[in-house]
């Protein structure tokens, strides 16, 4: 297998040069020297400041030492020891310190759905290692639908019914269910509060006779959940097809509620589904990214009308589309370059994905090469082929998913699997066994807050 890859810049765990102390060891107690550690920097002395008394120590060991080795320490263990006493609770509970702590322990966790024999879905917060941190039952109360007259009721879950996790980047969760087209959910795990969207259209449409006429018969097109940086508010944007047409919607979520659905001005053009197994929707710093669809005109008429691999963007923050994004120029010129190769297998063949906080082109020519092409200029639609990849990574349904700190990329596989690749090693390895690989997010919030 080769790959040409670009230099990954690591950052260290603090965790992995430090030594866990454990007071509830029944062995014989450490004797910490009574001198503040060479490492207590401003930040441990603010924490330590605020949150403990100017007299707090253990034993001969300062605050701000107490501190920093408590920072140290991984979250799984931390939260053991919250049992010490309440100022080691009140101390490890607080805001400040969890911030602290998530910005030193950056490993990521993974948000899947689960689903249990007695046919009760879920979410589960797990560790890179498949361990699960926290398990989030769906309330049957959550599920909940809206009539025509605005009269909601709840339905109970059913065998044939499941979650679907979008692919996010944030402390939110948000997921779809099967059998309920329009409905999305978005769940808080440091609260466990599931916000319930509005399955209703927003009044800008509710008046139009073609949606009148199909309501409830919608389907969601392609939907993300993102945050927009200078308000730190969270917002939901969907693309409904009603007939042969597709609506934008976008809803702002405030602490555990939801406002209504507003509408907005429709997609440049078509856009591509991102539903199941077709990664073509990626939020990037509160814009949302929609492949757009240059197939379906071209397979009707035999004009090509869209530039294969063209982007449309929206901005959260402004609630407006930001025009279109050339794709990168092999994408565009691959059919008219190889002439082996048509739009139905370019069509195939394209995905978006957010990786290392960028956007990325994911061209997949099945069994023969993969390319992973990186905006770096948004403004003149600049892409750098940073990636390149043969089989088994070039492969359908493989999709890249997330670079780790020390350079691996983990793949989501159709079959359930998550596999890492090294490229120090060109190794490409099995990493973790999930229900549904194209149901899975990452999880940005603190273990501590859970």
């Amino acid at each position: 297998m080769s790959a040409n890859v670009s230099e990954s810049s690591g950052t260290g765990d603090a965790s992995s040069s430090s030594t866990t102390l454990d007071p509830l060891s029944s062995s014989s107690p450490v004797r910490l020297p009574a001198v503040r550690l060479a490492c207590c920097l401003p930040t441990v002395a603010m924490v330590s400041s605020q949150l403990l008394p100017a007299t707090s120590s253990l034993g001969d060991l300062p605050r701000d030492a107490l501190v920093e080795i408590l920072l140290r320490i991984p979250a799984k263990d931390l939260c053991r020891l919250r049992a010490v006493c309440p100022s080691w609770r009140a101390l490890t509970s607080s805001p400040l310190f969890v911030a602290e702590h998530k910005s030193r322990h950056t490993a990521p966790l993974l948000v899947v759905a689960y689903r249990d024999q007695d046919i009760a879905n879920g979410v589960d917060v797990v560790d890179l290692s498949g361990n699960i941190v926290k398990r989030i039952p769906s309330i049957e109360s959550d599920i909940v639908v809206e009539d025509e007259s605005g009269h909601v009721f709840a339905v109970f879950p059913v065998s044939h019914d499941s979650i679907s996790v979008l692919r996010t980047r944030l402390d939110r969760i948000c997921f779809t269910r099967e059998l309920y087209p329009l409905g999305l959910w978005v769940l808080n795990p440091a609260t466990g509060v599931t916000l319930v969207l509005p399955q209703c259209h927003s009044e800008e449409l509710a008046h139009d006779d073609e949606i009148r006429a199909n309501y409830g018969r919608g389907q969601v097109e392609s939907c993300a959940l993102g945050q927009v940086s200078s308000t730190g508010e969270y917002k939901v944007i969907r693309i409904a097809t009603i007939g042969d047409r597709q609506l934008c919607e976008v809803i702002t979520l405030d602490g555990a509620y939801c406002g209504k659905w507003r509408g907005k001005q429709s997609p440049p053009a078509l856009v591509f589904a991102s539903r199941g197994e077709h990664m073509r929707c990626a939020v990037v710093d509160g814009v949302v990214y929609f492949l757009m669809d240059f197939y379906t005109n071209y397979f009707s008429t035999g004009v090509l009308t869209i530039e294969p691999g063209s982007i449309a963007s929206f901005n959260l923050e402004t609630e407006e589309w930001m025009g279109t994004l050339q794709g990168p120029g092999p994408v565009r010129t691959f059919v008219e370059d190889h002439e082996n190769f048509c739009y139905a297998h370019l069509n195939l063949q394209l995905s978006l994905a957010e990786l290392d906080f960028s956007l990325v082109t994911v061209h997949n020519n099945h069994n023969i090469s993969m390319d992973l092409w990186f905006l770096t200029d948004f403004e003149n639609a600049i892409w750098e082929k940073k990636y390149y990849f043969l089989p088994p990574i070039a492969h359908l349904g493989v999709h890249p998913f997330l670079v780790l700190h020390d350079g691996r990329i983990l793949f989501s596989h159709a079959g359930g699997l998550l596999k890492s690749y090294d490229p120090k090693t060109g190794t490409y390895a099995d990493a973790l066994e999930v229900r549904d690989s194209r149901s899975i997010g990452i999880y940005t919030g603190s273990l501590l807050s859970l």
